[in-house]
């Protein structure tokens, strides 16, 4: 691991400091649904409190695109590591391989680790009596010295007044728009059908099958995104299996061909970014727990979603043992999607009930907070 080999992506003529201390390494192993965060708000946060510095993000294969706009280079790791991957685990890793990656970029410049981009998100700060901890939850002033001017809030524990500060991912250019739009058929509508050993909750290959038979039936061209890594292999020979090929590993392509979409479809995975930075409409089946209160998915959403959305609120193990049950769903799903209704739908849930008050309890404060202008209120 120490021995690990980088492709250098240099993004503008800036000349790289002798000195370390001049040069600031930020390391981007998380899994990509925090990955996104991380470029949008994180960094650039970072970046704020260390001005002049020479910025190098070190990440994945194929994700050059995140970063172009923010830093000075991108260094991807080789496409034969990405089998790293199925470490990540949010923002951080288990095991060691990255770690040993990470402490020799301290030989590169000054390190701020995967783990720091993390905190970034969960930090809550007090500038006049440098207090510090981490919370998802809304803290109303410092709890040491009761300060509430300039007292810094959790990126996590207000979402909805973060949205302000997101450094937005670019538009795609028009030659690669030009390139999608020649890529897909009429009504295009991207399936990502999760494949990882982390935390698993992957469908079987043939609820997938019915997934491509559905929406062919009501006039959609279904094309299978992701990255192979993490999305399993399409299981129908007739539709696009964009995930296999060599264009996948270009995210600026992928974006450009969800920007083609009617929408996008997926099942207890964080592809949802992709469709929500672009404002493109999307589709999801996921637990409750995970999208109300401070469900971990629920916030990352509030924070990368910038079009429509649908959800389906199901728990993965009634799903997988009850597929047709959840097919009618997926069906209902797609129809309210088409009719504008994006209100969520509790489908296949333990309790109905308690998903039924935290729905609308959770659309509440969204109106709430847009007729006052921020959640403080």
């Amino acid at each position: 691991m120490e021995n690990v080999e980088f492709i250098i992506h240099k993004f503008n003529n800036r000349p790289k400091p002798e000195e370390r201390k001049n040069i600031l390494v930020i390391a981007c192993f998380s899994e990509f649904g925090c990955e996104i965060i991380g470029s949008m708000y994180c960094i650039p946060r970072l970046l704020q409190k260390r001005p002049g510095d020479y910025t190098i993000a070190v990440g994945w294969h194929g994700r050059e695109y995140l970063y172009r706009h923010l830093v000075d280079e991108f260094w991807e790791i080789k496409e034969e590591y990405q089998y790293l991957r199925d470490n990540c685990a949010a923002f951080g890793y288990i095991g060691k391989s990255l770690y040993k990656i990470e402490k020799k970029l301290q030989q590169v410049g000054k390190l701020s680790p995967t783990k720091y981009l993390g905190n970034i998100a969960v930090a809550n700060f007090c500038p006049k009596c440098q207090w510090y901890g981490a919370s998802w939850t809304w803290l109303p002033c410092c709890p040491k010295c009761k300060e509430e001017n300039g007292f810094v809030h959790s990126l996590f524990s207000q979402p909805d007044v973060g949205k302000r500060t997101a450094v937005r991912i670019p538009h795609p250019c028009k030659e690669k728009m030009k390139w999608a739009k020649e890529m897909v058929d009429e009504r295009p509508v991207a399936i990502f059908a999760r494949g990882r050993k982390m935390y698993g909750r992957n469908l079987e290959p043939e609820f997938y099958v019915e997934v491509i038979k559905r929406l062919e039936d009501k006039g959609y061209t279904p094309i299978w995104l992701g990255e192979k890594q993490s999305v399993q292999p399409c299981p129908v020979d007739h539709i696009i299996d964009f995930s296999r090929m060599e264009e996948s590993r270009d995210l600026e392509k992928t974006l450009a061909l969800i920007c083609q979409c009617e929408f996008t479809v997926q099942f207890w995975t964080a592809s949802t970014r992709l469709a929500g930075i672009m404002g493109v409409p999307w589709l999801l089946f996921e637990t409750p727990d995970q999208i109300y209160g401070v469900g971990q998915e629920g916030v990352r959403q509030k924070l990368t979603n910038f079009g429509d959305k649908k959800i389906v609120l199901c728990d993965f193990q009634k799903v997988k043992d009850n597929p047709q049950d959840a097919i009618e769903l997926f069906d209902k799903g797609v129809s309210e999607l088409e009719e504008g209704n994006f209100k969520d739908i509790v489908g296949m849930v333990d309790n109905k009930l308690t998903a039924d008050l935290l729905r609308d309890l959770d659309r509440f404060n969204l109106i709430e907070e847009k007729e006052c202008g921020t959640s403080e209120n």
